[in-house]
């Protein structure tokens, strides 16, 4: 599987975590390991100036926003609630 975000799963200051690192959390908190691939740009972009990675999402998700799951079976998953909501439930632990 494979977890797309934007530069990182990093915390951010401030009462809210970052929607990216609370997609990989739970992900790894439900025993998944899945390769982070950092997509580097910014969905208010136009496609021309996306990056490969970015693009990528767009076309499996139909969304240029991030995170963005890419599971094995080709399915995505879009939006960290959604991201979330997908680990809970299929849990390794």
């Amino acid at each position: 599987m494979k977890l797309y975000v934007c530069w990182g799963t990093f915390d951010v200051p401030g009462s809210n975590e970052h929607p990216c690192k609370a997609a990989c959390d739970a992900l790894v908190q439900a025993d998944h390991e899945p390769e982070v691939i950092k997509t580097h740009s910014s969905g208010y972009l136009p496609r021309l100036l996306q990056t490969p990675s970015r693009k990528r999402v767009e076309d499996g998700t139909g969304s240029k926003w991030v995170p963005a799951l890419e599971l094995d079976d080709g399915e995505w998953i879009s939006g960290s609630k959604e991201i979330i909501a997908w680990a809970e439930q299929h849990a390794r632990v």
